[in-house]
């Protein structure tokens, strides 16, 4: 099995960042009849937790029917476990978890890159680069032989390429 060059892992992940972004604008129209057009401090607990929950219900639909997000087809790549068999939802979970920080820093770098001073982040955040933590994950791929990252490792699964979709 061939493995995705890191470049067109980032392309595909890219593409479905776009269409997550799409699925959370729905999923919070959802919710605005029943929030009134707004989320109160106390509740943004709640929403945060259900948004985090859409987007692992995306990505592990596609992960465990068919291996493949629209990026991924796009881009002509497939999740599978290490033996090469469909992923099942706790292999997505664990893909899913384990992707979550590297992206919420990125973001979080990210904007604070845009906004500057006009975005108050705790400084923890502040301090460290978001994009730091997503570069070194890129990073290890290119270190890795097999071009797997540490959510390939920690949930058993491995990108590969294909050449029909």
């Amino acid at each position: 099995m061939t493995h995705p060059s890191p470049l067109k892992r980032l392309l595909a992940s890219l593409y479905d960042a776009f269409l997550v972004l799409a699925v959370t604008f729905i999923a919070t129209a959802i919710t605005l009849p029943i929030t009134r057009g707004e989320v109160s401090p106390e509740h943004r607990l709640y929403m945060t937790l259900y948004l985090l929950t859409v987007i692992y219900l995306f990505y592990g639909w596609f992960w465990t029917h068919g291996g493949q997000t629209l990026g991924m087809r796009v881009w002509k790549q497939k999740v599978v476990s290490r033996e090469g068999n469909a992923l099942n939802w706790q292999q997505a979970f664990v893909r899913y978890l384990t992707a979550v920080p590297a992206w919420t820093v990125f973001l979080v770098g990210l904007l604070d890159w845009m906004l500057g001073d006009r975005i108050h982040l705790p400084s923890i955040l502040a301090t460290v680069p978001g994009w730091l933590l997503t570069i070194a994950g890129f990073l290890w791929l290119l270190y890795d032989n097999t071009s797997n990252n540490w959510r390939d490792r920690l949930s058993g699964t491995q990108v590969i390429l294909v050449d029909k979709i």
